[in-house]
């Protein structure tokens, strides 16, 4: 699980790292790159706070603990209203589409990426 997550966030700087570059190469483009920028950033974010919560999961499972525990939805939920809020907020900025776009990326990735672990054992 360590290399799929390894391989899937490399993968997102990667894309941060390209969408950074196009943003300073194409001026017209500006809103729709800093908007995929921070899509990207909440979708890195938010998969950071599932594993975090899915290793606590496991962890009080393994320890036969009856606390009961949630996958933390509504902090994610969060995290791309909060995306949605600033892109609103400054549309010369930020392009809106773009950001709730890109905010929604990391779990393909981590498809992907699980996919082409799978295949190489």
């Amino acid at each position: 699980m360590d290399n799929i997550f390894k391989t899937a966030m490399r993968t997102v700087l990667i894309l941060a790292a390209a969408c950074l570059l196009l943003w300073g190469i194409l001026p017209s483009y500006r809103a729709v790159f800093a908007g995929l920028l921070l899509g990207v950033a909440a979708s890195s974010l938010n998969a950071l706070l599932l594993r975090r919560r899915v290793e606590m999961v496991a962890r009080s499972m393994a320890n036969r603990s009856v606390r009961r525990m949630g996958l933390g939805l509504g902090s994610r939920m969060a995290m791309v209203l909060l995306v949605a809020m600033i892109a609103y907020r400054y549309p010369e900025t930020f392009n809106l589409p773009a950001a709730l776009a890109a905010s929604m990326v990391m779990p393909f990735i981590v498809l992907v990426s699980a996919f082409i672990w799978n295949k190489r054992q």
